[in-house]
């Protein structure tokens, strides 16, 4: 009786939660994971007390189950997920799924709760001895704590990330076989989520809480956001931590429901894309203020890192804010014109909306390259720099939405091909012919049309050739918007 009213409440609160827990949690299931779980705790403490030291023994098990809990849940986890997502469009269960009553969120709340289940039950039975070989090690219990409560809004971000990654590929009209696209997600969340989360704990979160030097294995530096240590006090940090990682998971949900909601819809709104690239610059530009860096090695360290994060950040930012050709179709045929439905229109093309993305970043990043003294000291060299790269970033978003206004088969594919032939290879070849400003002060001209203005830029000799790769990018970005224009004609006369 308990149990019927038990399962009542569960199918009330998430009718999807209980379907994937009844098509999973069979007796022989659960008996295979738990009796996994067991055998594989057997053999950890098999090696644990093979140490000639106890309490190096436990404090090693520890640390193995520590590491081995985001990158097993992220990984097994997110490819359970994205499997089961993929596997229900090839069956054309999950239209059906969305045609369902049920909100969006207790759908895709029941996939993340439900489908890797077993992979709880599995982690879940090891949390008694994870505990016990913290405590036998002298771990502290917040630290022991900690852990599992940065392991929720992690869990959270990387799902929400792979499944976004699971919705993409389902508009990709089948191109991968199922099990690719689990793989390629399941590789992401191993060697780049699990690793910085990592990395984030240990160096922000745990700090405070690190009594013992060993448990991580070197000393950890004070670090400052807008010159407040964030990694001194176990409140703070945790504080600093869970408002990151509670952020980014919050705007990752929103994102997920409109994916859901809208699949033939760009990944993100506009307004969306606004404010993530403004909250990450400044997220970042916190750890990188004037006082911060003390000299010009610093400076330079810190301006390529904004440098590589910025157009990484708007490279896919570009990419998730293109609109399809059936939604130019329908904008330059039944929306309003104006600059309103060019900020802000989903179906509009997104050609202000980077051109707003590189004001929010100039307006940002200059005043702060001043600040850490490379603007003043190499003023012509910076403005250089800043052209070059707008330039660039204003050339590969009209190829992409020249290419998503075609009739090509998938063509964000062929755009990010074409990109990567004319950023990656075409460069590869310059090298492989010695054509290099460090030869030839003249090629800094082609290597500047290409992207690479900052090859070179502080030596006087090639600042002219530069410059006149920016008079190149200028004249190359007239023939792509006069294409895209012509483009744009053709669909609104039905050619």
């Amino acid at each position: 009786m308990t149990n019927s009213v038990l399962i009542d409440r569960l199918g009330n609160w998430n009718p999807q939660l209980l379907r994937e827990l009844r098509g999973r949690l069979k007796p022989h299931t659960v008996i295979a994971t738990v009796s996994f779980s067991v055998i594989f705790q057997i053999v950890l403490l098999v090696i644990a007390s093979s140490n000639s030291r106890p309490e190096s023994g436990w404090l090693d098990l520890w640390k193995i189950i520590t590491w081995m809990l985001p990158y097993v849940t992220f990984t097994i986890g997110s490819y359970s997920i994205v499997n089961d997502i993929a596997q229900e469009q090839k069956r054309g269960t999950l239209n059906f799924i969305r045609l369902s009553p049920c909100p969006a969120w207790q759908i895709l709340l029941g996939k993340m709760l439900g489908v890797p289940v077993l992979l709880y039950i599995f982690l879940g039975l090891m949390v008694p001895l994870h505990c016990l070989a913290g405590l036998q090690a002298g771990v502290s219990l917040p630290l022991i704590a900690s852990v599992y409560l940065m392991l929720a809004p992690g869990c959270a971000i990387c799902y929400s990330l792979m499944m976004l990654c699971g919705l993409a590929s389902e508009t990709e009209k089948r191109a991968h076989p199922p099990q690719a696209t689990a793989f390629g997600v399941g590789a992401i969340a191993c060697c780049a989520i699990a690793p910085l989360y990592m990395s984030w704990n240990i160096n922000i979160t745990w700090r405070p809480l690190l009594a013992n030097s060993e448990i991580f294995g070197y000393p950890h530096p004070v670090v400052s956001w807008f010159l407040v240590p964030i990694n001194n006090i176990g409140l703070v940090s945790h504080a600093f931590s869970l408002a990151v990682l509670g952020t980014t998971a919050f705007l990752l949900w929103r994102i997920l429901l409109r994916n859901f909601n809208k699949p033939r819809s760009t990944a993100i709104a506009k307004w969306q894309s606004y404010a993530i690239l403004a909250g990450i610059e400044v997220l970042a530009l916190g750890f990188f203020l004037p006082t911060s860096v003390v000299d010009e090695q610093n400076a330079t360290l810190a301006a390529i890192s904004m440098y590589v994060l910025t157009v990484m950040l708007l490279l896919v930012l570009m990419v998730a804010i293109c609109p399809q050709r059936q939604a130019l179709l329908e904008w330059v045929r039944y929306d309003s014109p104006g600059w309103q439905s060019l900020i802000w229109s989903d179906r509009s093309p997104m050609l202000v909306a980077v051109i707003i993305h590189l004001i929010v970043v100039g307006a940002l990043l200059v005043p702060w390259l001043f600040g850490i003294g490379i603007g003043t000291k190499k003023l012509v060299e910076t403005g250089l720099i800043v052209l070059c790269t707008t330039n660039t970033i204003l050339m590969y978003a009209t190829f992409v939405q020249q290419f998503c206004a075609t009739k090509l088969r998938n063509p964000m594919a062929w755009a990010i091909c074409g990109l990567s032939i004319w950023s990656l290879v075409a460069p590869r070849i310059l090298i492989s012919l010695e054509l290099i400003p460090d030869r030839n002060p003249a090629t800094a001209a082609l290597w500047t049309l290409f992207g690479y203005g900052f090859w070179q830029f502080d030596k006087p000799t090639t600042i002219p050739f530069v410059g006149l790769g920016i008079l190149a990018q200028w004249v190359f970005l007239a023939f792509l918007l006069w294409r895209f224009q012509k483009t744009m004609q053709k669909l609104k006369v039905g050619t």
